[in-house]
């Protein structure tokens, strides 16, 4: 049943207490359950609770003046006393924004304030916590619940706030999968300032002057609805949170130091509205709070072709081949100073040995010293892979050693370069004695990520499908790939995260392995596309057959159900695999491979595309986070808007590889017609490609940092000090610009907009129908260049 417009009616509680709640059709959907939540806390030069001493207010007295609503709250604790009046005014059919002005009369003690409200869903039937689909892009997509407990796989708690600089689009959302109903409560003005907060290592509440706030969702006890929506002013991450310890997990919050006399506001914008799905109640959030907040692309200082040239110069540099005939390139460094940690190559994930050959193959002439140091990568790989019956070898090679290795990415990088009965931690820190049931584990486990071989083989089997010369060994190693993958496709169509050299799954440690379903096979959708290149080049059908199976499970497991993850090969966390960006890309990938490929299409795979894109996109900073002007990043004038958060545990971390989802979602904004997709697009490859070269601090031009920490990460974890020497890599994201010069002949994103428009659409051509879905395909007059056989 269709929606009817919610309208705003005043609640009458006890004796001169008032609230509000929101009706359709006289249908109770949502009240405000408290109005002012009134916190005291964080006592000037002492140790307190995250959580201060709560008072709940009713409003005293609700001017309805349709309309708006102005309700008023008093409170007086003998040291404080004040005001708040929030004024509510419907925007829309859908939404509703409160100005919240706070006035302090009196104020005589030391401790801070700390303002908040509750929303209720208030449905006749009633509602249930685990009724509930919770987001909070990108922290939270559906509680990140991939053993389906009901509690946040890494928080492991229900009540669940996050600093607004976790937050991409700065809101939080829930989702009623009955009802076809979402909720959503958003911060409207964007907040302007923060600083380093002044506290004691451990101390869990404090004064801050800070404007960030926090959003979220908790249950409540003794309700027949038994869910709230939270806002709270300044931030307060309560129960359990990744600010201070990766172990324990522990909460906090600032308080504000308040005087008699000041006065200050904030907004918020609450929304109720219908959509078909939790992906479709996510993007028209997304779409509303982009409309809001107005973000604008970054500005780069240098031309995205210079900007790529640095990077291919960059990755010459780190060109290393040894005695026996290894080659590769090692990107094992801090940035910084770029020195080697070890000189290690490492395939696929952060090595992407054969994809960074084929990027300075594209740009080098055939006498050159870079082609030459290209084709040497490529030949020592396909050398080392030829070896095994199915296409892959170990995830590293050891320069230094002249050595093969199993990586097991960043958690054993250290193993391939520390020497026999060496201290682990002396390179570790306290990392190692986090993890060391793991790496004991693991320390024996020989074999490869399936992601990493997918990478190494894919690249190289573009590399052969555009060369115009005979490279048959190339198209070797990747048949033997393909003829691994279809015999090891299990009966839902998946494959699992990982194999020994053997050609067997590895599943123990489950820790690492995978411990649900979901994760054991969380690496499916990144071989779809190299399905179907491979039955397009040798014509057998069994590789599109595979693809097509595999596209289901991708379609309906994870991305339906949002349960994407896996595609972070690193974790420190309390779980293994993540809830992450990069495997949601890879979902959207797959699907739009699938549907773009003639002898499949299908509508069925589109939708599927089109919602994984969505997912995707809301990984992407919608906003300026606030920087401390002390610190490194606000010093250079570093933007957040546009990039890409990697992981939900990690939220407030985001990360240049985000840059790679920006081809598909053009793709998808030419398909659907929703410049949203390509708006967000150019968000993001201006964003991903800005901190770049010396100006930012580091050794040389074409470096870049791994990542950056917009919101509190860890600061109290000794494994993270300064002195441990652990993490740190530099990479180019150059692929990307190819991509997108390769497959739409322009990197101007106003000529994608205006021909997606239909405003000069000559070079557009109706590519045909698939199920009833008319795709247009941009066709550029943009001739590729032919490079020394490699186009």
């Amino acid at each position: 049943m269709a929606l009817s417009t919610p309208t705003v009616q005043v609640q009458e509680r006890a004796s001169n207490k008032q609230s509000l709640v929101w009706k359709s059709d006289n249908i109770p959907l949502l009240s405000l359950h408290t109005p002012i939540v009134l916190e005291l806390g964080g006592h000037a030069g002492k140790s307190s609770s995250a959580n201060g001493q709560a008072t709940k207010i009713d409003y005293s007295s609700v001017d309805a003046s349709f309309p708006s609503y102005t309700g008023i709250g008093t409170f007086d604790t003998g040291a404080l006393a004040g005001g708040v009046t929030d004024k509510w005014t419907q925007l829309d059919d859908s939404s509703f924004l409160v100005r919240r002005s706070v006035h302090i009369s009196k104020a005589t003690g030391s401790e801070g304030i700390r303002i908040g409200m509750e929303l209720q869903p208030a449905f006749p039937e009633g509602v249930d916590y685990n009724d509930l689909e919770y987001y909070a892009p990108n922290a939270c997509y559906n509680l990140n619940d991939l053993n389906e407990d009901g509690l946040d796989d890494y928080l492991e708690q229900k009540r669940l706030s996050y600093r607004e600089d976790r937050l991409n689009a700065l809101s939080v959302l829930v989702f009623h999968p009955k009802r076809k109903l979402a909720i959503s409560i958003s911060r409207t003005d964007i907040p302007k300032a923060d600083t380093v907060p002044v506290r004691q290592v451990g101390q869990a509440g404090f004064l801050q002057e800070t404007d960030i706030g926090s959003l979220g969702f908790e249950p409540i006890v003794d309700s027949p609805h038994n869910v709230l929506l939270t806002a709270s002013y300044p931030y307060v991450e309560r129960d359990a949170c990744n600010a201070l310890l990766v172990q324990e997990r522990s909460p906090w919050g600032a308080f504000r130091s308040v005087s008699a006399g000041e006065q200050f506001s904030l907004s918020y914008t609450i929304r109720i509205y219908q959509a078909s799905s939790a992906h479709e109640a996510l993007w028209e959030l997304i779409r509303k709070q982009f409309h809001d907040l107005k973000p604008k692309p970054v500005r780069l200082d240098r031309s995205l072709q210079e900007i790529s040239k640095s990077r291919l110069q960059a990755l010459s540099h780190y060109f290393m081949e040894d005695s026996s005939g290894g080659a590769g390139f090692v990107t094992n460094c801090h940035p910084q100073d770029g020195k080697q940690l070890a000189n290690v190559v490492q395939y696929g994930f952060t090595g992407q040995q054969i994809l960074n050959a084929a990027n300075l193959l594209k740009a080098s002439a055939r006498e050159s010293k870079d082609y030459t140091k290209a084709m040497k990568v490529i030949n020592f790989y396909v050398k080392s892979a030829a070896k095994s019956p199915y296409g892959f070898t170990h995830g590293l090679y050891n320069m230094d050693l002249q050595r093969h290795d199993s990586w097991w990415t960043g958690l054993l990088l250290p193993l391939a370069y520390a020497e026999a009965g060496e201290d682990l931690e002396k390179h570790m820190g306290p990392l190692y004695s986090h993890r060391e049931p793991i790496i004991t584990a693991l320390s024996g486990t020989h074999g490869i990520y399936l992601r990493c071989v997918l990478e190494e083989t894919e690249a190289l089997l573009h590399l052969y499908d555009r060369s115009t010369s005979s490279q048959h060994e190339w198209l070797d190693v990747a048949k033997s790939f393909g003829q691994f993958l279809l015999a090891t496709q299990e009966n839902d169509g998946a494959w699992r995260r990982a194999y020994s050299l053997e050609g067997q799954p590895l599943v123990s440690p489950d820790f690492w392995f995978g411990q649900t379903y979901y994760q054991q096979r969380s690496s499916t959708a990144t071989v779809i596309p190299l399905l179907l290149r491979l039955s397009n080049i040798s014509g057998d059908p069994a590789y599109r057959n595979a693809a097509v199976k595999a596209g289901r499970f991708v379609r309906e497991e994870l991305v339906d159900k949002v349960k994407h993850n896996g595609g972070i090969h690193d974790s420190i966390y309390a779980k293994p695999q993540l809830v992450d960006h990069e495997s949601i890309y890879f979902c959207c990938r797959a699907l739009l491979a699938l549907y773009d490929d003639v002898a499949v299409g299908s509508q069925y795979f589109l939708e599927g595309a089109i919602r994984a894109a969505q997912l995707s996109a809301s990984w992407i900073m919608l906003w300026d986070v606030p920087l401390p002007a002390n610190s490194t990043l606000g010093n250079l004038g570093f933007r957040s808007t546009g990039c890409a958060g990697c992981d939900t545990p990690g939220a407030g971390y985001v990360h240049p590889m985000g840059v790679i989802a920006v081809p598909d979602l053009i793709r998808i904004a030419q398909l659907t017609c929703d410049t949203l997709y390509l708006d967000i697009a150019e968000l993001c490859f201006m964003g991903n490609n800005q901190n770049v070269g010396k100006k930012w601090g580091y050794a040389m031009e074409g470096l870049q940092e791994e990542g950056v920490l917009l919101s509190p990460w860890f600061v109290d974890d000794p494994m993270f000090a300064k002195e441990t020497g652990f993490g740190g890599r530099g990479k180019g994201e150059v692929s990307s610009v190819s991509e997108m010069q390769e497959r739409f002949g322009t990197l101007d994103f106003g000529v994608l907009r205006q021909a997606i428009q239909g405003r000069g659409v000559a070079d557009n051509v109706t590519k045909g129908e698939n199920d009833g879905v008319k795709v247009k395909v941009l066709v550029s007059e943009v001739a590729l260049p032919e490079s020394n056989g490699i186009s």
